[in-house]
């Protein structure tokens, strides 16, 4: 009747692909079940007036999403590259000593000038 592969006498026990689909409804639905179901809802849509051409705007759609994506992911390696480069160079620097003279006190010796600033016009 349908084109559908048999159960293999092995596997007797199924999981269960959506346990809260309805509450109340106990169904032991597999994902045999729901690829069944699935065929039928998509069947019956093909046939509803205008939906070849939802399809192929969803397609479109779906199409540059995957450009924008490869874009991002290609953008992404670039600044992975960079940021290891300047890493790089940071590691073969020697770190600053910190100007004893420059410090006001009662500050922190690794505070920035500009933040120093702040903290004493917010005191």
């Amino acid at each position: 009747m349908f084109l559908y592969p048999p159960k293999k006498p092995g596997n007797t026990k199924s999981m269960p692909a959506m346990p809260g689909l309805l509450p109340g409804l106990n169904l032991q639905l597999d994902a045999d079940h729901l690829q069944l179901l699935g065929t039928f809802v998509m069947m019956g849509l093909s046939r509803r007036p205008g939906f070849k051409e939802e399809m192929e705007q969803m397609m479109a759609f779906l199409t540059r999403m995957q450009e924008a994506a490869e874009a991002i992911s290609v953008h992404m390696e670039t600044v992975q590259k960079e940021f290891q480069k300047v890493k790089a160079k940071m590691a073969e620097r020697p770190p600053r000593a910190i100007s004893q003279e420059g410090r006001k006190e009662g500050m922190p010796p690794h505070l920035n000038p500009l933040l120093q600033h702040l903290f004493r016009l917010m005191s």
